[in-house]
């Protein structure tokens, strides 16, 4: 299957509706595409990624009914992410002479992915390569979600290929649909969904690189994005960008606050009574303080909470000498944020053991948080007393906060 963009460039890559898990973890529930470009000038033929590699006689397939592999002179590798660049090896065999474009970082992933010889161009960002009437133009992105990605730029025609940002596992059941102009309402919908939980799943935690990647592209005019995964973007391409910058501003919000996220799981109300507690000598040292019942609130709402806070403290119980399992489920959710450094503290009260709470202050430590102030616990239902030494816990890791 093959789509015309532009003039100069071709859709060539491969959709895969059955897909149901992506990396093992994400769900995806309208399946995915694995796009790749053919951009074609006056004297040079560029392909911009390549395909998952179960996909190779698809794949390859389509490139032939348009011209012959050797007819086409440089391959662009993004990034080295295996749904990508699977096909990469197969294609070197047919055409020995491509010559490969990517990133300084990607060279050796590459290497080590065709453990071959092969003929390189180490590209830096504002590099261009004229194709005879058309230009491309490369942008170094790192950590977008890769240490090896970049982006590229056809200058005539504005369209920007910015590797995964901006993606979407989302496939129309209409089998000729490539652009979101082409989808029906529905579909649109759906794939705007797609967008934001691909975002959520996988390009949250890079923030502040796309902020970096903001000022190479921002400013670029563009008629067509074309992602990695995910329908083209030809209707309303902007507002797809600055949805991201939109959440990366959010990141900086983050980063100059002073809120903090509050995840209690309760048994029995006594650790809800201390979060209480906690909550009024936060308050008192000025902190934001938004509070979850791990056990009832919706996840995404915590997590979305928590990545806009620069401090986080748990509330646990014990059950079975662990922590309850919204607790635990809640911190396997982090993983889609980058908590490293943020300030953390465990608080709760238990019946005979309290593991829950070492427990919960080692799975922040994995995490790379800060614990900055040793745990507040009591043992089964908390005194008036203990409760002051709460809210002085508290108001103590408020000011830890704002120092």
């Amino acid at each position: 299957m093959k789509k015309q963009l532009s003039p100069s460039v071709q859709w060539v890559g491969v959709k895969d509706p059955e897909l149901e898990i992506f990396d093992i973890v994400v769900p995806t529930e309208h399946g995915t595409t694995y796009n790749s470009y053919l951009v074609r000038g006056e004297k040079v033929n560029v392909l911009i990624d390549v395909s998952k590699a179960n996909f190779s006689e698809e794949y390859f397939g389509n490139l032939e009914k348009i011209l012959p592999i050797t007819d086409i002179d440089y391959v662009v590798v993004q990034h080295t992410e295996p749904d990508h660049s699977g096909c990469l090896l197969e294609l070197l065999k047919r055409h020995p002479e491509i010559t490969v474009i990517h990133s300084k970082p990607c060279k050796k992933f590459i290497e080590n992915l065709v453990n071959r010889e092969f003929k390189s161009w180490s590209i830096n960002s504002g590099d261009e390569l004229d194709l005879g009437g058309k230009t491309l133009r490369f942008f170094v992105t790192p950590f977008l979600h890769w240490p090896d990605t970049m982006m590229s730029y056809l200058v005539e025609e504005e369209i920007l290929f910015p590797c995964d940002v901006m993606g979407a596992h989302f496939t129309s059941e209409r089998n000729d649909a490539i652009m979101n102009s082409e989808l029906d309402d529905e579909d649109y919908k759906t794939s705007i969904e797609a967008f934001k939980f691909y975002y959520s799943m996988i390009m949250r935690p890079y923030k502040e690189h796309f902020l970096k990647a903001y000022k190479l592209i921002g400013d670029l005019p563009k008629k067509i994005i074309a992602p990695s995964h995910g329908p083209v973007l030809d209707r309303d391409p902007e507002f797809f960008l600055e949805w991201y910058h939109e959440q990366a501003q959010n990141y900086l919000k983050r980063l100059n606050g002073q809120k903090v996220t509050i995840i209690y799981a309760s048994s029995y109300g006594n650790t809800v009574l201390m979060m209480n507690a906690v909550k009024v000598g936060l308050e008192e040292a000025g902190i934001e303080v938004v509070t979850f019942d791990a056990a009832t609130a919706d996840m995404n709402e915590m997590v979305d909470s928590i990545e806009l806070s620069a401090g986080i403290l748990f509330g646990t119980s014990t059950i079975n000498a662990k922590a309850p399992e919204p607790v635990l489920s809640l911190v396997a959710n982090l993983v889609v944020l980058n908590v490293s450094g943020r300030k953390a503290g465990v608080f709760g009260s238990y019946g005979w053991s309290g593991e829950g709470i070492s427990m919960t202050e080692g799975l922040c430590e994995v995490m790379h948080m800060k614990i900055v102030q040793d745990a507040y616990k009591v043992q089964m239902r908390p005194s008036a007393e203990q409760l002051e030494e709460g809210r002085q816990w508290g108001y103590g890791f408020g000011l830890k906060i704002i120092e």
